[in-house]
Formats: C-alpha cells, sequence, structure tokens
C-alpha cells in the first residue's frame, strides 16, 4: 500500500500549497513572507475541493501520460481522490483503495509521512524540511504568473522539487510541477476550486459496491 499513502501526500501538494498562496497570505517578494502570512488564514479554512488535469512524463521511457482527477480535503488528513481508473479514500484512521480494473478494494490503516506537505502539517514542514525562493515570472494564456520553487533540505524526501505557477491578478495558483525520486515530471492543472463548501464527513468515508474484491489489511 506504499504507493497509495505516495499518491495521497503528491496530490494532496496541489492543495498545501494552493494554501500557501491564498489571497491576502501572499505579500511581496519574498518567500519567507508567504509562509509566515499563512498562519493568519489557514484558520479560516475547514475544507476545499479542487478539480485539475494531471501529466505524467516517466523519467526511464518518456513516455507520457494525462489523466483527470478530483480531490477533495478536509482538516483532520482527509481526503477523497478521485482518479479515471481510482478513487482513494481516508478519513485519517483508514484508507481506502478502489481500483476499477481490478474491481478490487484494498483496506489498510492510514500512515502518515512526517515530511509530507498535507495541510494539517505545512506549517511545521515547509520551513522545517523545504528552502523556498521565487523564481520569476512567466505568462501562462497571457496571464502574468509569479514561479515559487520547494527544494526539500533531506535528501530522503521522495519530492526532488516541486515549483508552482501563481496568477498574482486572482490570487490563486493555476499550475504546479513536481519531479520525484524515479525523475518523473509530474505536472497538474487546476482546472475549478472551491474553499469551505461544507463537504460532509460521508465523503471521507468508503463502502464498496456490490461484487467487488475487498482485501482489509488492518
Amino acid at each position: 500500500m506504499i504507493h497509495i499513502f505516495k499518491k495521497i501526500f503528491i496530490i494532496s501538494a496541489i492543495l498545501t500549497v494552493f494554501l500557501v498562496i491564498l489571497v491576502d497570505a501572499y505579500a511581496g517578494d519574498d518567500a519567507g513572507t508567504v509562509i509566515k502570512k499563512l498562519e493568519k488564514k489557514y484558520d479560516s479554512i475547514r475544507d476545499a475541493s479542487i478539480t485539475f488535469t494531471q501529466s505524467i512524463e516517466f523519467g526511464v521511457t518518456k513516455a507520457k501520460q494525462t489523466f483527470d482527477g478530483k480531490l477533495m480535503m478536509k482538516k483532520g488528513n482527509r481526503y477523497r481522490i478521485e482518479l479515471e481508473q481510482e478513487t482513494i479514500v481516508t478519513d485519517g484512521k483508514s484508507v481506502w483503495l478502489f481500483n476499477k480494473l481490478n474491481n478490487q478494494t484494498l483496506i489498510d490503516k492510514y500512515k502518515e509521512d512526517p515530511a509530507s506537505f498535507t495541510p494539517d502539517k505545512v506549517l511545521v514542514n515547509v520551513p522545517m524540511n523545504y528552502n523556498a525562493v521565487l523564481l520569476g515570472k512567466e505568462k501562462i494564456d497571457d496571464k502574468d504568473m509569479s514561479i515559487l520553487k520547494f527544494t526539500p533540505k533531506n535528501e530522503k524526501i521522495k519530492i526532488k522539487w516541486m515549483k508552482v505557477w501563481i496568477d498574482k491578478e486572482q490570487w490563486l495558483m493555476k499550475k504546479i510541477q513536481l519531479l520525484d525520486a524515479g525523475n518523473n515530471l509530474i505536472t497538474y492543472l487546476v482546472k475549478e476550486l472551491k474553499i469551505n463548501t461544507g463537504i460532509p464527513d460521508s465523503q471521507f468515508q468508503f463502502v464498496a459496491p456490490a461484487g467487488v474484491d475487498v482485501i482489509d489489511l488492518r
């Protein structure tokens, strides 16, 4: 189940980095200020949902893969990640992986990566485990973007670097790019983001459909 937790932490990084650069949390041209200003905004965020497109360029083969997905998050390490062939759900205690191709659901205990970007840990883990710098500006769809880069201080962290493109007019994150330990280049484009819509707790539980093989590893 290790790949499940890796996928949870990488995809939830989309949301967490967005939280770092929320409107009014971004100030000036200093990356440290971005993170410090977050503390004033973070308490107001109860839940969020993001629809996105993920593109992967594999490091060894250079093959490319693209698919759409949706991430829902609620404080307390609760996530729901819906991909084309997989649904991953955790309530902070258990994690469910439903694979449509295999017609199988795996269940295991939730295991948190101590150096992860998850929202509940971002205020501690970003300053402690990552160096953050502003790289400059770039245009996407004729809009000016500021580029923020995170580089891990610890070589054991599975992400080599992460970049995020910020629309300074709307103060929203539009793109995020990761290079993982396998030299796979992963790019996310945010299509829609909603904050504090009152996502019910039931979204962070999973009941396998009838006829699905269930393997409980807890």
